[in-house]
């Protein structure tokens, strides 16, 4: 019997659903003040937002940027026709990019932040600290966006899952689902270890090198 290729590889699905995991402890954890669990959960969102980007250009057939992000043209051609895709449409390739992105934007500005209460991004002082205050305003404000964002996915999973009973959720969690199958064999998970853990390593020694505040603050 042939083995079907999976449309999510192993990496990919990982990735995904510790990101809805991630987002819920940075805002239990920032809601309610501890504020070294929401340090290490963001270098973990972090690591993972990176790897996920990278993968999305050596990573397997369904999770490479170039198979899936399209231009305006076949954008509207899929608005119109409705065409079933085993991976991301059009659409959703945009709020994936998308996500990906604002959560990068949020891990990073948090790092630059301060609080003036209970924390100081471990980069707040780099750069002589010209960056805190650009910094701090776009992460509260990022996160207006990114929880617009999150509203927005779900809302269309919840629409292609039930209204148009394209089994979405199933195919992300077992990583194929009856005839929703790769068009390729995956890349090796090992690239994708690989990479979290130089971005790992890069981040904790951005990490290491951090300033401490000067005096005058």
């Amino acid at each position: 019997m042939t083995r079907s290729n999976p449309v999510w590889d192993a990496p990919t699905r990982l990735i995904h659903w510790a990101f809805p995991v991630g987002v819920g402890l940075m805002w239990w954890s920032g809601e309610t003040g501890r504020m070294q669990i929401h340090s290490y959960v963001a270098y973990v969102l972090i690591t993972l937002v990176v790897t996920r980007l990278t993968w999305g250009f050596v990573g397997s057939y369904h999770s490479r940027f170039s198979n899936f992000v399209v231009g305006p043209r076949k954008i509207a051609r899929y608005v119109t026709q409705g065409d079933d895709v085993v991976g991301h449409n059009p659409l959703g390739a945009l709020s994936t990019v998308a996500l990906l992105l604002v959560l990068l934007a949020q891990g990073v500005s948090g790092l630059f932040s301060v609080d003036d209460v209970t924390f100081d991004g471990p980069l707040a002082y780099a750069f002589d600290g010209v960056l805190i205050d650009a910094a701090s305003e776009w992460h509260e404000t990022n996160w207006g966006i990114l929880q617009g964002l999150v509203v927005l996915h779900l809302s269309a999973i919840a629409w292609y899952q039930w209204r148009k009973n394209r089994p979405m959720i199933q195919t992300m969690w077992r990583g194929s689902f009856a005839d929703r199958v790769g068009k390729e064999a995956p890349v090796h998970f090992t690239r994708a270890v690989f990479i979290a853990v130089i971005t790992a390593v890069v981040l904790s020694a951005l990490l290491w090198w951090a300033p401490e505040a000067p005096s005058y603050y």
